[in-house]
């Protein structure tokens, strides 16, 4: 779908992280929307670095096979702690020689960015869609490293073990709940009133810790009900879909291609039917 003006002055909420929130922002615009910031994950590094050490130790010593990027800011935490090591340059080195999988092509373009070479985005754009590349790819008996966030679920390197390979989760940051009471007393304020029409999920953190960061203002219940009559509810991916529904929510929208643009063209679509 190719359209670049459809959501025509709706008001759409973006529960990322700031740091990545500032691009889904200017795509609203560019559709004609208003974007609503309500950053329901806080990103932290990490306070010990020695994982990451042992990571570009290991990769230095050509004992990986496997390193998965599940996301740009797993991308980017690593780099920083690498540059505070002083090993930048051989973590971007080693990243060259071995496979490096990127879950997405916006979690690839971070790494090409930095001049390090992406060998593999699997065709869907979730845990499931890697696992299916590697099965494809046979990988059993492999080194697999997994930089990403310490709130991530364990069932991608679960998986991966069942298939015979050695994964190693290395935790480059921390998704801390966000602690601005005047921004969620402004949130609820405005979605009670309806000035919001639609909310975007983009992980099943963000989705639980947006009822964590209100609770002290509105029960859940009350809270899932506003949601529920008073917007539209997208989420980007599966996962974030099932968590949704777990907590009584409807989800309205979900995009085939699991893509922030992708979801707002299915959004409007949504709307315009």
């Amino acid at each position: 779908m190719v359209q670049t003006k459809t959501l025509k002055g709706k008001t759409i909420a973006i529960t990322r992280p700031r740091e990545q929130a500032e691009e889904a922002g200017r795509l609203i615009v560019q559709k004609d929307g208003n974007p609503y910031f309500v950053p329901t994950i806080e990103i932290k590094g990490p306070s010990n670095l020695s994982a990451i050490k042992d990571f570009i130790d290991a990769l230095a010593e050509k004992k990986v096979d496997y390193v998965i990027f599940m996301s740009v800011n797993g991308v980017q935490q690593l780099l920083d702690a690498a540059a505070t090591l002083g090993l930048k340059k051989l973590l971007k080195t080693r990243l060259n020689s071995v496979v490096t999988m990127a879950v997405g092509p916006k979690t690839a373009e971070a790494l090409e960015k930095n001049q390090i070479r992406v060998s593999i985005v699997p065709e869907k754009y979730t845990s499931e869609g890697i696992m299916q590349t590697l099965q494809e790819r046979d990988a059993s008996g492999k080194t697999i490293y997994i930089p990403r966030t310490s709130q991530a679920p364990p069932e991608l390197a679960e998986k991966l073990r069942q298939m015979g390979n050695r994964v190693t989760e290395i935790y480059v940051y921390e998704s801390k709940l966000p602690s601005d009471q005047e921004l969620n007393e402004k949130f609820l304020r405005d979605l009670s009133e309806g000035r919001i029409d639609a909310i975007i999920f983009s992980s099943s953190l963000g989705a639980k810790n947006l009822i964590d960061m209100l609770k002290e203002d509105i029960s859940t219940k009350k809270l899932l009900d506003l949601i529920k009559t008073k917007t539209t509810v997208v989420a980007i991916g599966p996962t974030t879909a099932k968590t949704l529904t777990e907590m009584g929510l409807n989800v309205d929208v979900m995009p085939e291609k699991h893509l922030f643009e992708e979801a707002l063209n299915a959004l409007a679509q949504h709307w315009k039917t």
